[in-house]
């Protein structure tokens, strides 16, 4: 029962780290309810958090069949590891374990180096302590 809550908040913990990571990104608005009135704010852009090492991490497309590719903007050079996990944490490949510079970095993932199958996966991108996480659905 104890491992099954644990698993419950982890994954609400990725959903709602991804989304609260996407409506950042592309610059939405986030409506909060004040019981009979709504009230609109905006989110700011990534690059006004100070200290974020990484923006942007997106994949594409998604849901995807065959492959996809992973993208991440580095504000700094630094240890960078790109592991993929199943739904129950086991993990299934290391796609990037290097240090790699700042800027743009892409990395197109083939389903089929994995022997990954129909289903739902985390993507985990570990940059020095922090860890960035993104769901990948493919069918």
């Amino acid at each position: 029962m104890v491992k099954l809550y644990k698993l419950i908040v982890f994954f609400f913990l990725v959903i709602v780290s991804n989304l609260n990571v996407s409506a950042q990104l592309k610059g939405y608005a986030l409506t909060v309810s004040n019981q009979s009135s709504f009230a609109r704010y905006p989110i700011l852009s990534v690059n006004n958090f100070a200290g974020k090492q990484v923006s942007n991490f997106t994949n594409y497309p998604n849901p995807a069949t065959l492959r996809t590719t992973i993208s991440y903007t580095l504000s700094a050079k630094t240890k960078v590891n790109l592991r993929v996990i199943d739904l129950a944490g086991k993990q299934l490949a290391v796609l990037v374990k290097a240090d790699q510079p700042a800027g743009k970095h892409e990395f197109e993932w083939e389903f089929a180096n994995n022997n990954i199958s129909a289903g739902m996966y985390i993507l985990l991108l570990q940059v020095d302590s922090k860890t960035y996480t993104r769901k990948v659905i493919v069918q």
